[in-house]
Parts: C-alpha cells; sequence; structure tokens
C-alpha cells in the first residue's frame, strides 16, 4: 500500500512531492478499477491524483496535464475535444475505444490488470 493517496479535484492543487496521476473523466468502473490499484500498490511515494470530469475548467486540466507523471482518460467521453488533446499525450494511456484516434494512441487499458501493471511500472520509474 502507498504511505498516502491524495485526491485534488479544480480547482485545488498540492505544492508536496509525488507521484502525479491526471485522470480524466472516468465513469465510475474505470475510477473504481485505478482506485482498487492504488489501495493494492506498494510504494513509499505519495500519489497526487488529479481528477477531471467535463464539467470542471478546461484551464485546471491542461496545468494538470503538464504536472503530470501518467495521463488515464475515458476514450468514451463525450467531450471529443478533449479526448483528443489528451490522446496525443505521449504519457497518456485510455479506457474504451479511440474509434478514429486509434492510430494516435495505441495505450489501451483492457482490464484490472493492465491498469495494475500499469501503475506499477510508472510508480517504480518514478521512484
Amino acid at each position: 500500500m502507498t504511505d498516502k493517496v491524495l485526491v485534488v479535484t479544480p480547482p485545488d492543487d498540492v505544492l508536496i512531492d509525488g507521484f502525479r496521476l491526471l485522470l480524466v473523466d472516468l465513469d465510475a468502473d474505470q475510477t473504481k478499477i485505478i482506485s482498487n490499484n492504488l489501495l493494492n500498490l506498494v510504494s513509499n511515494l505519495t500519489v497526487i491524483t488529479y481528477l477531471w470530469t467535463t464539467n470542471d475548467n478546461t484551464s485546471w486540466l491542461l496545468d494538470k496535464k503538464i504536472k503530470s507523471d501518467l495521463i488515464i482518460f475515458n476514450a468514451n467521453s463525450q467531450n471529443e475535444l478533449i479526448v483528443g488533446y489528451i490522446a496525443a499525450q505521449k504519457n497518456s494511456h485510455y479506457f474504451g475505444t479511440l474509434k478514429t484516434l486509434a492510430m494516435a494512441n495505441a495505450k489501451a487499458i483492457y482490464a484490472s490488470e493492465d491498469c495494475e501493471s500499469l501503475l506499477k511500472l510508472h510508480i517504480d520509474n518514478h521512484e
């Protein structure tokens, strides 16, 4: 289990060091997968989880995108502009189907085990 998992929502931010994870417009099942995997993760790092939904401020999202070590987004979000922009980021992975953008980002998360491996890899590399 990690020492600390902080959940940050707009308009807030934190000034402490840690592994920064940006979650973009996830549905309840996707959020539960992330949460369960973070609970089972063994790490001494603080995990700072930025949580953004479609109704939140886009400027906040863009700021957190720059600060984040890993981005996980919902490819089935109704906000296609944000999906396209986030899909183009080199550190982004997604739940769902990207449809026409599949060639731009082939880093899909198909199961909880994929998510667990992804988080472990990135957090271990951050330490």
